[in-house]
């Protein structure tokens, strides 16, 4: 042990001398290579010539430009202020563009150069057109400006050249260091290997006088073991060496073996497979044999036979080592014939076992649901058609389905949760209702049972839920009815309460005045009570018409109409309700004739302004406008009153919506849901801009009257 254990030693220590000079060397010739690719670089001479032409080219711009102010007269074209640019620019567009612009960008001062070249190439068409003096002396600042800036970056290119010609003097010092060191290293290594192999040779000529000594004293040890018998023969299988063991089994004696050849003495070794290991020996490999047979006394036996290869004194010879194993062998053919009956009931039971997991299977196979069994670490263990052709089982698990796998594909399903995504080793059992796709259901269930077995079943309930959902939609369609109904009655109270206050208004004001009333205030107030009256018949059929409207069976009734009249008339009204109200009518003295059911767009005027009136606070102010685009007619209300916060406009036209700040302000959230609607069914919408506690801007468009319109309006 001790001895390999050196031998190990000696042989690391020569690996580690060999690594060192063979490191050595690739060091030394790798900062060789570094210095040539050093030499090989771009010198920084050529960067500051490129640069201090750049800024040559800038002079001469700037003095050609100073010449032409002067008004003086250029004898030489390529003296002119449009050469000189060109020249610049091309200057310029090579110094950016090459390694000098790198350069330049480590000093920061590429994006003023850049800037120079932008506004170059924009004033060149000035300078080679017709060129103002006050422009060329603008320009011949900027060149002057752009030269000094060249030469300061000439200037940092030149310390850079100092600093960069220090930096590699001192490398190339440190490489000749360097180079010393690897050099000394190398000889050090060879030195020592050289040293190494004349040790070497040495101790093999010592090893080789040690080995004949070795060989007499196994010879010595070979002739007195009895118990095991020992032969050693040449590559002509002629016996070298026959032990006393080898007389004890096979019962002859050394003086009548050696010298013969092994298949002449006794007939186990001149059978093929014998023969094959003792010449197998020979050339290096190594076997173990068993032969059964008869002893010399006619008793049945058995002799394992080990061979293995020898070399002695450069000799290439083989061994082998026969003994009895006849006890152990006895011993295994009784364990192989208990083995053999063993098989034999253990077939006849993974038999039975096997009909009976066929039939489970078969009846798995046919059954409607989706069936999997894994084991406790995930593993499918088996899996029927049902469940395999199941979606999304098919898109997930085309290759290989684990458990782990199978849950995920069903984890983007309507109604999965965090344990179909589980990582962890203990699967716990889950019942789900999950939504495949479209109208598809089905129930995950995932069961754990005594073993770690893990079963999963997977039915279609697309039958049960389509049922479900089918009562659920009939109560939400008797929600909706009683909704509606609600709604309906909110409407009527909102939309009929002015018609009906202005009634009694008139009524009050007459019976109070008695006689005192004059024939002309009589007949205004009996006039305005029979305005009421028309605008109460006129509710009730909009009433019937926003009735219409929920069921989808409104009727347009499209026709001339003036919009400035029909709005005055509503401001005139609203006026009365709400005195205390402002409101300011922006139109046309002419008349404004758009295409529109009347009754429907006075629904939508009249929302619009009594909201305007009602969210404005105690002295509101309310502007209407009408004006005209192109064929369209377009009217506004506008208020500056509470106004609706920026994240609820987009929500304000949903039914029974109302902002935040409409609390305690009395409301449904009908009235702009059904102007909405109306303005939908004459093609266009209402556009809102509002602003909390600034107010809002409602505004809605008409088509104008057109001489189809007119003529279907006559």
């Amino acid at each position: 042990m001790n001895a390999n254990l050196k031998s190990y030693r000696t042989a690391l220590v020569i690996l580690v001398a060999i690594a060192s000079m063979v490191a050595c060397l690739v060091f030394t010739v790798a900062r060789l290579l570094e210095v040539e690719n050093d030499l090989r670089s771009e010198d920084t001479h050529t960067n500051l010539w490129q640069i201090t032409q750049t800024q040559f080219e800038a002079t001469l711009f700037a003095e050609s430009l100073a010449r032409f102010a002067a008004r003086e007269t250029f004898t030489d074209s390529e003296e002119a202020p449009d050469f000189r640019i060109a020249i610049l620019v091309s200057r310029l567009a090579v110094l950016l563009d090459g390694p000098q612009g790198r350069l330049i960008e480590q000093f920061g001062q590429l994006g003023d150069l850049k800037r120079a070249y932008l506004q170059l190439t924009l004033a060149e068409p000035l300078v080679t057109g017709d060129l103002n003096p006050a422009v060329a002396m603008r320009l011949r600042a900027e060149a002057r400006s752009l030269a000094q800036e060249l030469r300061d970056i000439a200037n940092k290119v030149m310390v850079l050249n100092r600093e960069q010609g220090a930096l590699k003097r001192s490398m190339y010092l440190r490489v000749v260091f360097e180079g010393i060191v690897f050099v000394v290293g190398i000889v050090l290594s060879a030195s020592f290997l050289l040293l190494r192999l004349f040790k070497g040779v040495y101790e093999a000529s010592q090893a080789k006088r040690l080995l004949r000594q070795e060989q007499e004293l196994s010879d010595l040890v070979i002739n007195n073991i009895s118990n095991q018998g020992i032969v050693i023969f040449d590559e002509q299988l002629s016996c070298l060496l026959w032990n006393p063991g080898m007389e004890t089994l096979l019962g002859l004696n050394a003086d009548n073996t050696v010298g013969h050849r092994l298949q002449t003495l006794d007939p186990i070794f001149a059978k093929p497979e014998v023969r094959k290991g003792l010449t197998e020996a020979l050339y290096g490999t190594s076997s173990t044999l068993e032969n059964e047979g008869l002893s010399p006394q006619g008793q049945a036996r058995c002799l394992e036979i080990n061979c293995f290869p020898l070399l002695i004194a450069e000799r290439r010879l083989g061994i082998a080592f026969i003994r009895d194993v006849t006890e152990q062998w006895e011993a295994r053919k009784q364990a192989e014939r208990q083995n053999f009956d063993l098989a034999i009931t253990v077939q006849q039971r993974t038999a039975a076992l096997q009909q009976a997991e066929r039939r489970l299977i078969a009846a798995i196979e046919t059954a409607p649901d989706g069936f999997a069994a894994f084991d406790w670490s995930g593993k499918l263990l088996f899996a029927n058609e049902q469940i395999r052709s199941a979606e999304p089982v098919t898109v997930w698990c085309a290759e290989e389905m684990t458990l782990p796998t199978f849950l995920r594909c069903f984890a983007m399903c309507e109604g999965a949760d965090e344990r179909l995504l589980a990582h962890d080793d203990a699967f716990v059992d889950i019942e789900l209702d999950l939504r495949i796709r479209g109208e598809n259901w089905a129930h995950l269930s995932v069961t754990t049972v005594d073993g770690g077995t893990i079963f999963v079943r997977l039915t279609d309930i697309s039958g049960y839920k389509q049922a479900a959902q089918a009562l659920q939609s009939a109560l939400d369609r008797e929600r909706e009815t009683t909704g509606a109904y609600r709604n309906f009655v909110s409407m009527v109270s909102h939309q009929f309460r002015t018609p009906l206050a202005i009634l009694d208004s008139s009524a009050q004001r007459i019976l109070r005045r008695g006689q005192n009333l004059t024939q002309d205030e009589l007949i205004i107030r009996v006039q305005r009570i029979r305005s009421a009256t028309k605008r109460l018949t006129r509710l009730v059929e909009s009433v019937l018409n926003a009735a219409k409207l929920d069921a989808g069976r409104i009727e347009l009734n499209p026709a001339s109409c003036n919009l400035v009249d029909l709005v005055w008339d509503i401001c005139e009204r609203q006026q009365e309700l709400s005195s205390h109200a402002e409101i300011r009518l922006n139109a046309p003295e002419t008349p404004v004739q758009v295409y529109c059911d009347s009754m429907l767009i006075e629904q939508v005027v009249i929302n619009l302004l009594s909201n305007a009136v009602k969210y404005s606070g105690e002295h509101p102010v309310v502007e209407v406008k009408i004006w005209m685009e192109g064929s369209r007619a377009y009217c506004s209300v506008r208020d500056w009153g509470i106004g609706i916060p920026a994240d609820e406009v987009s929500r304000i036209f949903e039914r029974f919506y109302r902002a935040r700040t409409a609390t305690g302000i009395a409301g449904t959230g009908i009235g702009l849901n059904f102007a909405q609607k109306i303005m939908h069914l004459h093609g266009g919408e209402i556009q809102v801009e509002s602003y909390e506690a600034a107010g809002s801007l409602f505004t809605f468009d008409l088509p104008m009257l057109n001489a189809d319109q007119s003529q279907q309006a006559a």
